[in-house]
């Protein structure tokens, strides 16, 4: 049995790291395969990823201001961050990431690179989310409780 304080495999690998693998993986199967695009929007791709970027950048830049640990497996947080980003959504940098890879599937459009930001959001929703809303419930309690209660885990 796994302890649930304890951060699995893959809450320790950082978002970034996921999302830059799977694109790459995406992308050498696509050319292995030679596969077409299916769906491909490349501007709207561009738009999209580039507001993902944005928005994951903003997160961050916030987090610093406040001095929050950004990295998902942490137990120890030295800060409740609300602002920012964190007033409309209480995960900005895996909103931002999802945009991402939904902007890189628009750019690329072949079927297996529309796999990645379903199996991005599955890693996020049902792995690392939980994880953090934990380690968070812990440290803040009804702090915490309140800001889930106005805001919401995604948009």
């Amino acid at each position: 049995m796994t302890n649930p304080d304890k951060p699995s495999v893959i809450v320790r690998i950082a978002t970034p790291i996921w999302l830059i693998g799977l694109i790459v993986a995406a992308l050498v199967i696509g050319q292995l395969l030679e596969l077409s695009p299916v769906l491909q929007q490349r501007t709207v791709g561009i738009v999209v990823f580039v507001a993902g970027f944005l928005w994951s950048g903003w997160a961050v830049l916030t987090f610093r201001q406040h001095r929050a640990e950004i990295r998902p497996s942490s137990t120890v947080h030295p800060a409740f961050v609300t602002s920012g980003p964190f007033r409309w959504s209480r995960n900005p940098m895996y909103l931002g990431s999802l945009g991402i890879a939904l902007g890189a599937a628009l750019v690329f459009g072949t079927w297996v690179m529309w796999i990645v930001p379903v199996v991005l959001f599955v890693l996020q929703n049902f792995v690392i989310i939980p994880f953090e809303e934990r380690s968070m419930k812990q440290t803040f309690g009804e702090e915490y409780d309140a800001y889930c209660a106005r805001v919401r885990r995604w948009i």
